[in-house]
This record gives C-alpha cells, structure tokens and sequence, in this order.
C-alpha cells in the first residue's frame, strides 16, 4: 500500500472510531458516576459494542498511521492527517443531527484546502 493510501485508511479508521465512540456514549450522557460506581460505569463503557469497535478502529487506525510514518515525511503525513477533522464533521451532521454552522463550513473549508496545498508536494 503506498503512502497516501495508508495515511488515508488511517484517516477513515480513525473518523470510524470517533464515531463509534460517540455513538456508544449517547446511552451515557446522564448516568453519575456516583451514582453507579466508577468501576461499574467503567466496565459498563468498555462492554458497550459501539465502544469496543471503536477501539478496534482506531487501533487498526494507529497501527496504519505508524507504517505511513514510517515511509512519509513528518510535514507531509501530519497535515494529511487533518482530513479526519472533514469526515468527523461531515458525520456529525448526517448521523448525529448536529448543527452545520458558518464557522464549522469555512473551517473546515480551510483544512480541505490545506489538505489539498500539502498532497501537493
């Protein structure tokens, strides 16, 4: 796999687990760790589906990014890296019914096109 692709798949596995975490703690949103117990909330966290896939994705995330590392330059791959930013925003809106405002357009607006300046070599 070369080095794009693998900065890439590391970027896409990475959005997957944020997005796995973030749907797997909606159901925690109210629960007080008093009232349930820090171990118990913990093991409770850590069992949820959404949670587990979501480690399972950003670590296949992370083991990508150490091989991309190991073959790109630092100011390269790191910049790249910045189009997770896009796809989590992008996901926040479709699936989570999150709002897409100005800010968050011309932001992310910005690193698209910093993206896009950096592949450039």
């Amino acid at each position: 796999m070369n080095t794009l692709a693998l900065i890439l798949v590391s970027c896409v596995l990475t959005a997957i687990g944020q997005i796995a975490f973030k749907w797997g703690m909606q159901g925690f949103a109210d629960v007080q760790v008093a009232s349930v117990g820090l171990p118990r909330l913990l093991w409770n966290i850590f069992t949820t589906p959404s949670i587990v896939i979501g480690f399972a994705a950003f670590g296949l995330g992370a083991v990508l990014w150490l091989f991309a590392l190991a073959k790109a330059e630092l100011s390269y791959a790191v910049p790249l890296a910045s189009i997770t930013y896009v796809l989590v925003l992008v996901a926040g809106v479709l699936l989570f019914k999150e709002p897409l405002t100005l800010g968050k357009i011309a932001g992310t607006a910005l690193v698209a096109a910093g993206v896009v300046l950096v592949s450039m070599k």
